[in-house]
C-alpha cells in the first residue's frame, strides 16, 4: 500500500484493499462446493464459446484459451512426487497407490484443484474480454488450429495415460477407504 505525507493509506489504497477482501470472502465460500464450481466454469465456457460462434471469429484467442486450459489440467493429473524426475526407481518411490500393509495413499497433484479452477476461470473470463475488441480478431484458417490443437491434445494427453499405467494410479481418489463389515 502507498501512504501519504501522514503515514495513511490513500482512499484508492482502501477501497483495492476492501474489493480484494470480498472477492476472497466469495472465493473461499466456494471452496467446499466442487461440482457446483466445475458446473460455473462450464457454463462461462459454454457463454465464450456462444460469443465466438455467433461472432464469427476470434479463433487465435480461441486456441489460445484452449492450449491453457489444456496445460491447467495437465498440471491438475500430474503427480507432486514424480519418480521419473527425481532420477528414483519405481522401487524406491511409489505414486499414490496402496503401500505396505495396504497402507493408503492419496493422489497429491501438483497442483490443487481449486487453484487450477480458478486459474481456468480467469482465462476464460479474459479471453471473453478480448472478444469484445476487433483487434485480436486475427484471420487465420481455423482448421489448422483445430488440428494443431487435437494433435497436441492427444500426444499430451497420452503421454499422462501411459505415465499413469506404468506407475498404476489414478489422478482423483475419493478419499480414505472406509470399513465395510462383512455382514
Amino acid at each position: 500500500m502507498t501512504r501519504d505525507i501522514t503515514g495513511e493509506s490513500g482512499s484508492y489504497d482502501k477501497l483495492l484493499f476492501r474489493l480484494r477482501q470480498h472477492y476472497q470472502k466469495y472465493e473461499d465460500l466456494t471452496v467446499p462446493h466442487r461440482p457446483l464450481r466445475w458446473a460455473a466454469f462450464a457454463a462461462l465456457l459454454l457463454f465464450f464459446f456462444i460469443r465466438v460462434i455467433t461472432y464469427g471469429g476470434f479463433y487465435v484467442v480461441t486456441y489460445g484459451m484452449c492450449i491453457h486450459l489444456l496445460y491447467l489440467t495437465i498440471l491438475m493429473i500430474t503427480p507432486l512426487s514424480d519418480p521419473e524426475e527425481n532420477g528414483m526407481s519405481n522401487d524406491e518411490a511409489r505414486l499414490p497407490t496402496a503401500g505396505k500393509q495396504g497402507e493408503f495413499k492419496p493422489f497429491i497433484p501438483k497442483v490443487q484443484e481449486f487453484v487450477v479452477w480458478r486459474s481456468m476461470v480467469k482465462v476464460v473470463l479474459i479471453c471473453f474480454v478480448l472478444t469484445w475488441f476487433s483487434i485480436f480478431d486475427i484471420p487465420v484458417f481455423w482448421p489448422i488450429l483445430v488440428l494443431y490443437f487435437v494433435i497436441l491434445f492427444a500426444t499430451q494427453m497420452g503421454h499422462r495415460i501411459k505415465h499413469m499405467l506404468k506407475h498404476k494410479y489414478v489422478p482423483w481418489s475419493a478419499g480414505k477407504p472406509k470399513y465395510v463389515s462383512k455382514d
